[in-house]
């Protein structure tokens, strides 16, 4: 039998304060007569959420527009540290924690060259590093979302068990060994994922007023603008995910994104994983970095000047652009490459988009692919962004 529900007027409040915060949070300073002309609401109905939004601390006012004739219009801005959350980022050489506003900014980063251990004295480290960013900046603990922390590794269906992190050296890893210490609710993820998200999120923002496109919040065509992506991220380790709609796909087993093990040379170069001919065993940071004893940026530097390098380099892009196209012919939707090897190809996207439409079967210009947007510092912030996405889209 085909039932509907009914829409209560408690509805139709709810869905335009979570629309107005939303505009005001996309658009960083706006007026209430552009949020009343952009969602199509009555100046009253404005007013009466943003009195609402001001009593709960989660939007401010700072000053005035420039007259355009008239009386001086407001600006409204979203009060950052209204909500906040912690990102910490968990490599085989480092830990990196940072406090993170409800705008996705960072307040305050700390990090420490601190080896993984499987041992309980590195996971107290975790929850004394996250305590002490919180202490250092006087931060009201009814204000924190959570904890959301990154680990380069495949987690089991429930996400309460690391199987396999080939970095870190650990497998069946159990999640709860470095959050029991924390007093907040905490998500442990992949990096990859944690980074893909990072990017969907900063993607949206406008970087200035002028790039605001506030018809992604009319009624008739948001749904359309908001198409989804696929996000590979090139690091010591390669994998990302799929995110349409705020929505990141996770697969059967939780296993969706691990681009980095699909196989490119079948009995090819051994990867970490154990398995030859991976992805991941061509592409990651390590071909042009600690593989021949340098850095990222003294290979990109050398380049120019060194044939050795030169012959490298071509080989990766080989590899790089046909686990591409495998993607795009799989995916068939936008595919977006960032890590910190991305920073460094970005010289060389004409090349890259030369090659990969060499590549594809059917007719295509190659403007399906593009580089991630957000900097090396803001793509660590995705398992907090988590947190602060999870809260607006529940205003």
């Amino acid at each position: 039998m085909i039932t509907t529900e009914k829409i209560t007027t408690t509805d139709v409040k709810r869905f335009n304060k979570n629309r107005i915060f939303r505009l005001i949070h996309y658009a960083n300073k706006i007026s209430r007569q552009e949020i009343a002309e952009v969602l199509q609401l009555s100046l009253p109905t404005v007013n009466q959420n943003l009195k609402i939004l001001t009593s709960e601390k989660l939007i401010t006012f700072v000053g005035s527009f420039e007259s355009t004739g008239g009386r001086k219009a407001q600006v409204i801005t979203v009060d950052g540290m209204s909500r906040c959350a912690i990102s910490v980022n968990i490599t085989a050489a480092s830990v990196k924690a940072a406090l993170v506003d409800l705008n996705g900014v960072i307040v305050d980063s700390i990090e420490e060259r601190l080896p993984f251990q499987p041992e309980e004295f590195y996971e107290k480290n975790i929850s004394n590093l996250v305590a002490r960013i919180i202490k250092n900046n006087n931060v009201d603990e009814k204000c924190i979302l959570g904890v959301g922390i990154t680990v380069p590794g495949v987690f089991n269906q429930d996400n309460d068990v690391i199987l396999s992190a080939p970095t870190l050296g650990i497998k069946n890893y159990k999640i709860e060994r470095i959050t029991k210490d924390i007093p907040y609710k905490c998500s442990v993820i992949n990096d990859a994922r944690a980074n893909a998200y990072a990017e969907h999120w900063f993607d949206r923002r406008p970087e200035d007023e002028e790039d605001i496109n506030l018809d992604i919040f009319q009624p008739s065509v948001g749904h359309a603008l908001n198409t989804g992506k696929l996000y590979v991220m090139l690091n010591t380790g390669v994998g990302g995910t799929h995110i349409d709609h705020e929505k990141i796909q996770t697969g059967s087993h939780n296993r969706y994104g691990e681009f980095g093990h699909m196989t490119i040379h079948p009995g090819g170069v051994k990867c970490f994983c154990g398995k030859k001919g991976c992805f991941e065993a061509y592409v990651s940071s390590r071909v042009l970095s600690t593989d021949l004893g340098i850095t990222l940026k003294e290979f990109f530097m050398e380049l120019p000047h060194n044939a050795e390098y030169t012959k490298i380099f071509k080989e990766y892009l080989d590899n790089l652009t046909t686990g591409i196209n495998n993607l795009y012919i799989m995916f068939d939707g936008d595919v977006v490459i960032g890590g910190p090897v991305a920073e460094y190809l970005k010289n060389y996207e004409k090349v890259i988009k030369e090659m990969l439409i060499d590549k594809y079967s059917f007719d295509t210009d190659g403007e399906y692919f593009s580089f991630a947007k957000c900097l090396p510092e803001q793509s660590d912030l995705g398992a907090a962004l988590m947190f602060l996405g999870e809260f607006i889209s529940n205003i």
